[in-house]
């Protein structure tokens, strides 16, 4: 703007002329005053007052100080036309400054983000360049880490080999160290497990060099220990049975419970092996158990039969006897059961059944003798309702409870053959009641006046209110009696025969005993006759067994003696 100004200006010098400049008179005063005005007027900014006789310098010409003449004024005034124009130009000129400033900076900005730009993408190139070499040091270390574990496994199986060879010292030390109580060492049993497992190995490598001398030792260490487990054992078994009490069964369980916590790892180590069929671990424990069976049955001799008869000494019924060994048998399989599972951890098997068949044969020598000398009818069914009680409980119909204890087998076993014998005893005996009581009765004189004076005052609702022939009181006994003690089938046969010995009985010697008791009465035929019909009527009323009873006996029917032949 200041070029466009000078430029201007000199266009307005050529119309001055110099001739005035130079030769033209000075102005007056009083023009110079009022050009003064004009100066102060155009300035955009009020200023101090310059002195009178001389112009502003910011607006008048730094040569002039006064204007005298036209040609100063002129140039003055274009000056200051110049300046105002300026001053109009000056706030965009200053924006038009600080955009150039701005632009600078941008500039220098767009090289320093180039060369971030240049300078990260070296870095990119660096980290890919990284990464590839990573990659490639991670699948070296992969290899390494493969082939350190494939070494590291080989020296686990080097290591385990040299370990199997290396304990045969050790473990052949350990079980021929002297003394009794190697087995009561904690380290017996880790020991043998050590001596299998080396077994094991060494027969899975029968390729490995002196593989059958190193099996026949690891062998005979094994065989050692099962050995001193037998051997331990039987010491112990023994040492129990010498010191038995046959008085006190809570004390010698106590005692023998005691023992079981001390060998019950040895011989739970030894009932495993002895199912899984080793060389000779079969036979230690079969020699174990027999000592074991031989302890108990020293003991078990002299309870049982004393037991069984303090328990007769205490009752005077048959029945309450038989129940009460029953129970007592019961409880001494049991026991038995659970002190050979505290020993061995099973609670069956064929050693123990053959030594609760030795208990149950006690039992059953006591019990059968007594069965086939009773005579009495009631007694045996009472007998047979005992046997019930106790017979096998799926036999009974009742629900079995889950894991149904094996030892109680000979009970059940024993206990299902005496019923048996008792059932077969009564099912005799009724018959014989039933030849003797009934088939055999013979109305006496007394009888048959009661026959007939029953007859003429019986009611036809009831009966039986007055009097019953005996056979027929006997043949309701003997329904009741029997209900429920032997087979339905065997009850509904002992119970029609009782039923045809009755009306034989009736229609026979009972009608012609009340005929010949009223000879000569017009009315003789007609009392047989309904003496039969009445008496028919009840005797198929007892056969039907819907009385009630306990036992077998109806408590409100009268006992009778059958003393008749065995």
């Amino acid at each position: 703007m200041q070029s466009s100004n000078s430029q201007r200006g000199s266009e307005l010098a050529p119309r001055v002329n110099p001739l005035m400049h130079y030769g033209s008179p000075k102005l007056s005063a009083r023009r110079n005053a009022s050009l003064l005005t004009l100066a102060r007027a155009a300035s955009p900014s009020p200023r101090l007052a310059p002195r009178a006789d001389t112009l502003d310098p910011a607006y008048g010409s730094p040569e002039i100080t006064a204007i005298e003449t036209t040609a100063q004024f002129l140039e003055w005034y274009a000056h200051v036309e110049g300046r105002l124009a300026a001053d109009q130009d000056a706030e965009s000129l200053a924006f038009a400054s600080h955009l150039h400033t701005r632009l600078d900076e941008c500039t220098r900005m767009e090289e320093t983000v180039n060369k971030v730009e240049a300078a990260l993408d070296t870095l990119r190139g660096d980290y890919e360049r990284v990464g590839e070499r990573t990659g490639g040091v991670r699948m070296a270390c992969g290899v390494l880490q493969t082939r350190q574990g494939r070494l590291a496994q080989m020296a686990g199986e080097i290591n385990e080999r040299l370990d199997v060879y290396g304990s045969l010292g050790p473990i052949t030390q350990f079980f021929n160290a002297p003394g009794d109580s190697v087995c009561m060492d904690p380290e017996f049993l880790p020991s043998l497990e050590r001596a299998e497992r080396a077994l094991e190995f060494i027969e899975a490598h029968k390729d490995a060099r002196d593989s059958e001398l190193y099996a026949m030792r690891f062998a005979q260490c094994r065989s050692r220990a099962l050995t001193l487990i037998k051997m331990h054992a039987q010491r112990e078994f023994r040492r129990l049975g010498a010191q038995s009490n046959t008085n006190s069964a809570s004390s010698e369980h106590v005692r023998v419970r005691a023992a079981a916590t001390r060998l019950r790892p040895l011989l739970m180590a030894l009932q495993q092996r002895g199912t899984e069929i080793h060389t000779n671990a079969v036979q230690v424990l079969a020699d174990v158990e027999a000592s074991y069976f031989q302890m108990r049955r020293i003991w078990l001799h002299a309870h049982v039969p004393q037991s069984l008869q303090s328990i007769e000494k205490e009752h005077t019924d048959e029945a309450a006897v038989l129940r009460d060994w029953c129970a007592f048998v019961m409880g001494v399989c049991a026991d038995e059961g659970r002190l050979y599972a505290e020993f061995f951890g099973i609670s069956s098997g064929k050693g123990l059944r053959a030594h609760e068949d030795m208990v149950m044969h006690v039992f059953y020598e006591q019990v059968r003798p007594r069965i086939i000398r009773e005579a009495q009818v009631d007694v045996l069914a009472a007998l047979c309702l005992t046997l019930l009680a106790y017979q096998r409980p799926n036999e009974s119909n009742e629900p079995v409870e889950p894991g149904e204890p094996g030892e109680l087998e000979a009970f059940y076993a024993v206990v299902g053959a005496v019923l048996e014998d008792a059932q077969q005893r009564l099912a005799f005996r009724a018959q014989a009641f039933v030849r003797g009581e009934i088939t055999g009765y013979r109305m006496s004189a007394d009888d048959a006046q009661a026959a007939v004076q029953w007859i003429r005052s019986v009611d036809s609702d009831d009966l039986a209110d007055h009097w019953e022939y005996p056979p027929v009181q006997r043949l309701r006994w003997l329904v009741a009696q029997i209900s429920g003690c032997v087979d339905t089938e065997v009850q509904h046969g002992l119970t029609d025969e009782a039923l045809s010995a009755c009306k034989q009985s009736i229609a026979t010697h009972g009608a012609r005993t009340v005929r010949d008791s009223v000879r000569g009465d017009a009315d003789a035929e007609q009392l047989a006759h309904q003496f039969v019909t009445c008496s028919m009527t009840l005797a198929d009323q007892a056969a039907e067994p819907d009385q009630t009873h306990y036992g077998g006996l109806n408590t409100g029917s009268a006992r009778f003696s059958c003393d008749l032949p065995v």
